[in-house]
């Protein structure tokens, strides 16, 4: 049997998580750790994927679990490629989670079919705390997996091992993320004012498509963690005018995040890759406190210790995000009032 894109979009019992991009017949998978999970009786099922003209170091990742735990992983090196989630030759029950570990900047996912031997039953609803990450590639898990100095490659990248993707983990959040490597509050890291965070993020997926809008009602996060502006340090050094705009933009994106999701606590996070940036959001902070809004907090993250926890492809290590995840989770715990 198989299932169309407009009857995945129709069933009830299948699970997207993220910002699921409904276009040119495919449920399009584009930013971190968006996922599809089913509760599924049967013997076989398997999706079929498209990508893009992807060159081999942008080719995306994905990860299969079965009832929570990891099976196998895959890059999509052909522009169209028939997936097995699950196979099995008699009968078998098992929620099985389909992610794709890579971003929307470099590559998307798109699934057109589903193909299944068996019947797709109700996913309990998800009743966790709902938590939205904001970042640059340090959020993305840019070159987790790569030696300390190797040349970019996004099969290095994997946002489950990020400190966000721990983090969402160990709270046991329904997380969703909007991050981008290299892309800023203010400006890009070589300066430019066009590829950055509060540009892109209105839309489901501006890498894809540059007119369709986010839903803000369809997911309400009750907590959203901001890491960013480790992209615009350098360029702050070379131009100090640079500074100003980087405060206001701060400032002015988070009020946009506080009219898209009025109920938010707003945790602003910053200095795993970017030495005494924190100065600059902890000023923002102050100010929109000041000024009356409310839930919005500031946790300055100290450099990677690359000497004591080693690095990878010139960022944080597994190790350092894994550090950064437990500070966060104990913040959030101590000062946020939230478990």
């Amino acid at each position: 049997m198989t299932l169309t894109v407009d009857q995945m979009k129709a069933n009830k019992n299948l699970y997207f998580q993220g910002r699921i991009l409904w276009k040119d017949r495919m449920a399009i998978f584009g930013y971190t750790n968006c996922s599809l999970t089913v509760h599924f009786r049967g013997t076989k099922l398997s999706a079929v994927l498209r990508t893009g003209e992807n060159d081999y170091i942008n080719a995306p990742g994905l990860r299969v679990y079965i009832d929570g735990e990891a099976v196998s992983e895959h890059v999509l090196e052909t522009v169209v490629q028939e997936l097995t989630l699950f196979e099995s030759e008699q009968p078998e029950e098992h929620t099985i989670r389909l992610v794709k570990i890579t971003e929307a900047g470099m590559s998307f996912v798109g699934m057109t079919v589903l193909n299944y031997d068996g019947e797709f039953l109700p996913v309990p609803e998800d009743t966790r705390t709902k938590a939205l990450f904001i970042g640059d590639s340090v959020t993305c898990g840019y070159g987790v997996l790569g030696a300390p100095d190797a040349e970019y490659t996004i099969r290095d990248e994997d946002g489950e091992l990020s400190y966000a993707g721990l983090l969402a983990k160990s709270m046991d959040w329904n997380a969703e993320w909007v991050s981008v490597s290299g892309h800023g509050m203010f400006v890009e890291y070589t300066g430019d004012p066009e590829n950055i965070l509060p540009r892109e993020f209105p839309y489901t997926d501006w890498f894809y498509d540059k007119e369709a809008r986010e839903d803000y009602s369809r997911f309400q996060p009750d907590i959203i963690v901001i890491n960013l502006g480790t992209n615009d340090q350098d360029p702050m050094k070379e131009n100090p005018l640079i500074r100003g705009g980087f405060l206001s933009r701060y400032e002015s994106f988070l009020y946009t995040l506080r009219m898209a999701y009025p109920k938010a606590k707003i945790l602003c996070v910053l200095g795993t890759l970017a030495p005494g940036m924190f100065r600059y959001v902890e000023q923002v902070v102050a100010k929109v406190t000041k000024d009356g809004m409310e839930e919005v907090y500031g946790l300055e993250l100290p450099f990677h210790d690359v000497e004591h926890d080693g690095m990878a492809c010139g960022h944080p290590s597994k190790i350092t995000h894994e550090k950064d995840a437990k500070r966060i989770e104990a913040f959030v715990r101590s000062k946020m009032s939230m478990q």
